[in-house]
């Protein structure tokens, strides 16, 4: 029994290390950091195997975030997230202990009640290899402790997520209404300037959301639109790199843009910081930094982490007529992730005025603490 108990304790640790430990060009081991895969130029993404999960890269995660309602306006935010990260790279040698841990995954799952200003979060931590944490290499076809999010045969995702401690719980079904978008070149979408500091990015971008949602107790049908993200690789960020501000939006005109300024330590964006405009007929166009502004307006401060977060934004495009508000609909979505990922980030639902008006998601990260070494 005791040397049971001193397993647990060690499996227990390792899903602790891969969260905290750092990148692969700064990984553990010299050896180790060589034998992960690096995102390069010229990447050719092959789908339906690409929806699936990329054991030789060392990080990646699946994310949707989403604004949905009841037929009487009562709104809700939500964001269910799994990462998977890393922690041997290249095929088992024969020596390896089976009870070796090669993956951990880590899930998230938000919602936020606009009319009750209160944000729910729950978490969950598992090591890799078992019935309670999988993800297939072949497909969209994940499952982590009770949470599932698959594609089906038509193009459709269903997801299905609960926490009975939060009293929240989500069945949607989600129905892409554009192509998948994929970002960058071809959704090579660089970090910065060393070989590895690149992401495979791809997302879709409207998604057409209905089903059951349940909060203490009751049980609520909604429909409204969602955003899923796909993205993965090894070295991602440079160094230099504090944190990042991205934007998931659905402009009432029939586009969609997305768009990250990854953040100096002095808040100014580095010339990587990027984005895509997805058109009314599906097609994209990239976006450098210098095609976008994303400017910071007041201040919210967390009661609880004393991290400043900024409390709405400026978002300008000038060459796609876009001059946009985002402001939050819910102050308070902070989210403290430090039984899973260790990371203390700011992920809300955003309403949008201006040249349109809209919808969608802002995720801020490294506001509590530095990004630099996670990803």
């Amino acid at each position: 029994m005791a040397r049971m108990r001193c397993l647990a304790l060690l499996l227990a640790l390792v899903p602790s290390l891969a969260f905290t430990s750092q990148g692969t060009s700064q990984g553990t081991s010299q050896v180790a950091s060589q034998e992960w895969r690096q995102i390069e130029p010229g990447l050719e993404l092959v789908f339906p195997a690409d929806h699936g999960a990329h054991p030789g890269y060392r990080t990646e995660w699946w994310y949707l975030t989403g604004q949905v309602a009841v037929e009487d306006g009562r709104r809700f935010g939500f964001q269910f997230t799994v990462f998977r990260s890393g922690l041997a790279a290249g095929a088992p040698r024969a020596e390896e202990s089976p009870l070796r841990a090669r993956e951990v995954f880590a899930g998230h799952l938000a919602l936020t009640d606009v009319a009750g200003g209160r944000t729910r979060f729950a978490e969950r931590l598992r090591r890799g290899g078992t019935a309670l944490a999988r993800a297939s290499t072949d497909e969209l076809d994940l499952a982590l402790e009770g949470w599932s999010l698959a594609r089906d045969a038509d193009g459709r995702l269903t997801l299905a997520a609960a926490d009975p401690a939060q009293a929240i719980g989500l069945d949607f079904t989600l129905a892409p209404g554009k192509p998948l978008v994929l970002h960058g070149q071809r959704g090579y979408s660089q970090k910065g300037p060393e070989p590895g500091n690149a992401s495979a990015y791809v997302s879709w971008t409207r998604l057409a959301t209905t089903g059951t949602l349940r909060l203490d107790g009751h049980a609520f049908e909604v429909e409204g639109l969602a955003w899923y993200d796909h993205e993965f690789g090894s070295g991602v960020l440079p160094e230099g790199v504090q944190g990042w501000d991205w934007f998931g939006l659905e402009l009432d005109d029939g586009r969609e843009l997305m768009l990250f300024h990854l953040r100096r330590p002095d808040g100014s964006a580095t010339p990587f910081s990027a984005g895509t405009l997805v058109e009314r007929d599906g097609s994209t166009r990239a976006l450098a930094a210098a095609d976008f502004v994303i400017e910071p307006r007041g201040t919210w401060t967390s009661p609880r982490t004393g991290a400043a977060y900024p409390a709405g934004w400026r978002l300008v495009v000038p060459g796609a007529g876009i001059d946009l508000i985002a402001a939050p609909l819910v102050a308070d979505c902070e989210l403290e992730s430090r039984a899973s990922t260790r990371i203390v980030y700011w992920e809300g639902p955003v309403a949008l005025t201006g040249t349109t008006t809209g919808r969608g998601y802002a995720e801020l990260t490294g506001y509590a603490g530095s990004m630099a070494g996670r990803f």
